[in-house]
């Protein structure tokens, strides 16, 4: 009977033990108020959307050699370190996208260096759908800010995880990040490295 109490004790002492490592480890969570940070993220989309719309500069920008070359031969770096800092002008991209964004253009750079693919003056990029990265779509509705809504929101800490859309079967997902209290893009479904490949 004591020898059956002796290892009841040592159980429930372990038991309590892994309790506190677990409650240790455990991560806190942030107060979250999802009203106003989907307020937040959803006015976040539309500036970006609004932005686009109006910017005319390429993102990418390839290069040529020669003005009568019919083939890009890499990217104009001198066109897309200017582009960079319209980015980081914005206010609107966290680190991470910023960085990603370098990763890209480093990718498509290397590839037309190696001629992987031919990339002809005049034609549609090899990558991608022929749609715009910023929204894989084609056209803007004419009355798109005032139908973004945010979808399939899902926030941990500082970061989020959602799609916005506009209706017409149409979604586009995007995660966030918080810094220095500010929501800003951390990653656009369209701008990664498996959509720049051929």
């Amino acid at each position: 009977m004591i020898k059956h109490l002796q290892i009841g004790l040592k159980l429930l002492i372990l038991c309590f033990l892994a309790n506190i490592t677990y409650s240790q480890n455990k991560k806190i969570a942030t107060p979250i108020n999802y009203k106003s940070d989907r307020a937040n993220l959803q006015a976040l989309v539309i500036k970006v959307l609004k932005w686009h719309d109006k910017d005319k500069n390429l993102d990418f920008d390839p290069l040529l050699k020669n003005p009568n070359d019919s083939l890009y031969l890499g990217l104009n770096w001198h066109s897309h370190k200017k582009r960079v800092k319209e980015l980081e002008k914005t206010n609107f991209f966290s680190k991470d996208f910023l960085d990603n964004y370098e990763k890209i253009a480093f990718h498509l750079d290397k590839e037309l260096k190696q001629n992987k693919i031919k990339y002809k003056v005049g034609y549609l990029p090899p990558y991608g759908n022929g749609a715009n990265e910023w929204c894989d779509c084609q056209d803007f509705p004419s009355d798109e800010w005032k139908s973004i809504k945010i979808v399939q929101l899902k926030i941990i800490d500082n970061s989020a995880i959602f799609k916005w859309t506009w209706g017409d079967n149409l979604s586009y997902a995007v995660k966030a990040k918080k810094e220095n209290n500010i929501w800003k893009i951390s990653e656009l479904e369209k701008f990664n490295i498996k959509n720049f490949t051929w």
